[in-house]
């Protein structure tokens, strides 16, 4: 935990720093584009923090869904979340990139999940009915 909330810091004062210079950045590109005087190192110096703080973005959401799916079932089906007990009766599908939103997942259908069984290691959620709408976009 303490490491990812490194690496989030890290990565959240790289994004400020190019905040803070991109707008001097524009104007000399701008000046640059009107004046018809380009610059090599003035592009390929934003163009490189640009492609290196991408690339450890990626890397990081690629941390962050690995811990993501490694709290789900294998095939994805996580009960549907709800007030009534009736919501127990379906399961639907939050596919190979889960949308979390605090606790709860987003079904490729939209519809609030809640993994009720945690990794469902003893297959619990199949007894529930699936969700057609996500076996439709699942299976496209």
């Amino acid at each position: 935990m303490l490491k990812t909330l490194g690496v989030d810091h890290r990565l959240l004062d790289r994004i400020r720093d190019l905040h803070g210079s991109l707008g001097i950045d524009v104007a000399c590109i701008t000046r640059m584009v009107d004046e018809d005087t380009p610059r090599a190192d003035v592009l390929r110096d934003l163009g490189e923090r640009l492609t290196e703080l991408g690339a450890a973005l990626i890397r990081r959401s690629d941390d962050v869904d690995a811990d993501v799916l490694a709290k789900l079932p294998d095939d994805g089906w996580l009960p549907e979340a709800g007030v009534h007990h009736q919501a127990l009766i379906v399961a639907h599908n939050v596919g190979a990139r889960p949308l979390r939103c605090g606790r709860i997942y987003l079904g490729l259908c939209g519809a609030a999940c809640f993994p009720f069984y945690g990794r469902d290691l003893t297959g619990r959620t199949a007894r529930h009915d699936r969700c057609r709408a996500c076996q439709d976009r699942l299976f496209r």
